[in-house]
């Protein structure tokens, strides 16, 4: 009905205004370890977000997902900002720029479809649960496929984020270079923030822990390339981050080196 209708347009306003938040927040600057292309890259997602979000197919689907579960609205933002770093190290065009953004925006988006008890859950699920949430990748990928602004290659973001480089993942079990470079990059990225974030069932990893999982999960679960490039260009820590020394020593983040992201300068704040 009318009242429905003009719910579900205040949900979807609240979320781009949100999301056009979050394009100039603290959170999204410095998230390159290498101040030219962090500069760049700040420049051209901010386009990209403001252009996509414009889009009533995007702003619906992100609404779902915002009042579906926060955790994941916030972490396909996340996904996306990371992937874009990746867009740019490797010299994409502007429009597989902007379809990996997008890829990368609606990567879980299938998360809607499925029953919200299973999906909101803070316990193990059961086999049959487990694959349920599974189908999330296909329900998603058919899900884009109906809109026809959404190009193959971002809805195979959706389709493909859990495939893995040795063949061990869902739902195809593809390998190597038959996998989507626009999901590989995804896939590396869900996982890294993935890691570094609290969950109800775990703690979240340190920066050095997720930065470690990735190195020793090349040419396994990820391309070793692929794992290197995302390591090099992402700023681990970014700058102004807080950080504990191993010696007890509290310090900020005052410069990344290129190159050298794990092995930021810092200015010691507080002894041990």
């Amino acid at each position: 009905g009318r009242g429905e209708r003009k719910e579900e347009l205040e949900k979807q306003a609240a979320v781009y205004r949100y999301v056009n938040e979050f394009a100039v927040s603290p959170k999204m600057l410095r998230r390159s370890s290498i101040p030219e292309l962090d500069l760049k890259f700040q420049v051209a997602f901010r386009n990209y977000l403001s252009e996509l979000i414009m889009h009533p197919f995007i702003l619906k689907t992100l609404s779902r997902l915002y009042w579906t579960d926060r955790y994941l609205f916030d972490h396909s933002l996340n996904v996306a900002v990371l992937s874009g770093i990746i867009g740019i190290a490797k010299n994409f065009d502007d429009q597989k720029l902007s379809a990996l953004i997008a890829g990368a925006l609606l990567f879980d988006a299938g998360m809607t479809l499925l029953p919200q008890e299973i999906v909101q859950n803070n316990r193990m699920l059961s086999p049959q649960e487990k694959e349920l949430i599974g189908s999330h990748t296909t329900e998603g990928y058919n899900l884009l496929k109906t809109c026809a602004d959404i190009s193959e290659s971002a809805a195979r973001c959706a389709l493909e984020h859990h495939e893995r480089y040795d063949g061990s993942g869902y739902p195809s079990g593809l390998a190597g270079e038959n996998i989507h470079e626009f999901a590989q990059i995804v896939a590396i990225a869900d996982v890294y923030d993935a890691l570094i974030s609290p969950r109800p069932y775990r703690k979240p990893y340190t920066l050095n822990e997720a930065t470690e999982f990735l190195y020793a999960s090349g040419n396994s679960l990820f391309d070793i390339e692929l794992v290197r490039l995302f390591l090099k260009h992402i700023a681990i820590y970014p700058i102004s981050t807080i950080v504990r020394l191993n010696n007890g020593q509290v310090g900020v983040v005052v410069t990344v080196r290129p190159g050298l992201a794990h092995r930021p300068v810092v200015k010691i704040l507080r002894e041990a």
